[in-house]
């Protein structure tokens, strides 16, 4: 058993750069079908969510990555200090990412 976790791992280690990649941010203005829900992400690190009806919130986001998407931080004031909501978003193709599980489209 040693002898095949040695062999994974030096596996993993000669593998090249490319397959160690991690996904860019999810830059640009993102919907659900319908417009329900309202992602905005800036390169300059500002972002926006807003659920119709219900919810709005802005800030700065930060970008955890990893190979098929990453962790998207919005900090937004609150009477207390910044508070943070943390969303898993996970890319589908260039236009299609999931947040949370939920389907969003880009939108130009």
């Amino acid at each position: 058993m040693r002898r095949i976790a040695f062999l994974a791992s030096l596996l993993f280690a000669l593998m090249p750069a490319a397959a160690w990649a991690q996904a860019a941010p999810p830059i640009g203005y993102w919907t659900t079908d319908g417009n329900g829900e309202r992602l905005l992400i800036e390169a300059t690190g500002g972002c926006s969510f807003m659920a119709v009806g219900g919810v709005e919130v802005a800030g700065n986001c930060t970008w955890n990555p990893s190979s098929v998407g990453g962790i998207l931080t919005l900090y937004y004031a609150t009477a207390r200090g910044l508070a943070p909501i943390y969303w898993s978003v996970i890319y589908r193709n260039a236009t299609t990412i999931t947040v949370d599980g939920d389907v969003f489209y880009r939108r130009q």
